[in-house]
């Protein structure tokens, strides 16, 4: 069952504590640790300059999904994009649509805040992501746009 728009709303912080047990179920997923805090979701999400902006799923009224939206600024033709940062769905609602409902509402509220452009990524050994992505058909993908680098701030 696919949870329709009334089951699919931007989080509110009474959201918090399942956002942040759905948040460290997908970077175990990746072999990674979240260390990220209630407190600082909380000011991420709410605070007075949020840095990301959440949708959440329910079915019956419990979390099943959620995505983290990041807004981005494209200077040279002054655009707002938005890229879903963060999708993730529990087990046990995965294969019944959620992840496409959330795709579809990131880009139904990207569109409604002026954005041009919805992005997704995953991490290429994700292949159920991957043949998910491909399979919805309004996803174009996105290919050689050359190497991206990092450098550490807290040194």
């Amino acid at each position: 069952m696919i949870p329709d728009a009334s089951h699919i709303h931007r989080a509110t912080p009474a959201d918090l504590p399942d956002l942040i047990t759905m948040i460290h179920a997908l970077s175990a997923f990746h072999n990674d640790t979240a260390t990220i805090t209630l407190d600082q979701l909380r000011d991420a999400a709410f605070g007075t300059r949020p840095t990301c902006e959440i949708l959440i799923a329910k079915r019956d009224g419990v979390a099943i999904g959620y995505a983290g939206l990041i807004r981005t600024f494209v200077i040279h033709s002054a655009q707002t994009r938005m890229d879903i940062h963060h999708l993730f769905v529990k087990p046990e609602s995965r294969r019944t649509g959620v992840a496409c409902a959330l795709i579809a509402a990131a880009r139904d509220h990207a569109h409604t805040l002026g954005a041009t452009r919805l992005t997704i990524g995953t991490d290429p050994d994700n292949a159920t992501s991957v043949a998910t992505y491909r399979a919805m058909g309004n996803l174009k993908e996105i290919t050689g746009l050359g190497p991206r680098f990092w450098v550490g701030l807290d040194d």
